[in-house]
């Protein structure tokens, strides 16, 4: 791992304990109704944002947020689940996955985009 990819997974992981505490993130592939499976659970490497609506901007009422989490370097095997995934948790708090994105380039980073539950 490069240095700066070093220093960017400590502002990511300060980031995340800023927000979130010590709390890890799961992953489902099935909706509650279907018998929700847990995927994955990430409990570092990874932090989640709120996204501003880009329609009635002047309202800030947007469920919208965007998460990241590290991939791994084998991710397309490794990690394959992370493009069905359908909802992610935080503590008690709950988001409907609305897109997933695949690591690109050398960033390796899953970016998934959710609305508030």
């Amino acid at each position: 791992m490069t240095t700066l990819s070093s220093i960017r997974l400590i502002a990511i992981n300060q980031a995340r304990k800023q927000l979130f505490g010590d709390s890890s993130l799961t992953v489902y592939s099935t909706t509650p109704e279907d018998g929700e499976t847990s995927e994955g659970e990430f409990t570092e490497d990874w932090f989640g944002h709120r996204v501003q609506a880009t329609t009635n901007m002047h309202k800030n009422e947007s469920g919208a947020w965007q998460f990241q989490v590290l991939a791994e370097s084998d991710w397309e095997t490794s990690q394959a689940f992370m493009l069905a995934v359908v909802a992610l948790t935080v503590d008690t708090r709950r988001w409907k996955v609305t897109k997933v994105e695949k690591p690109v380039g050398v960033s390796l980073m899953w970016k998934m985009k959710a609305e508030l539950q």
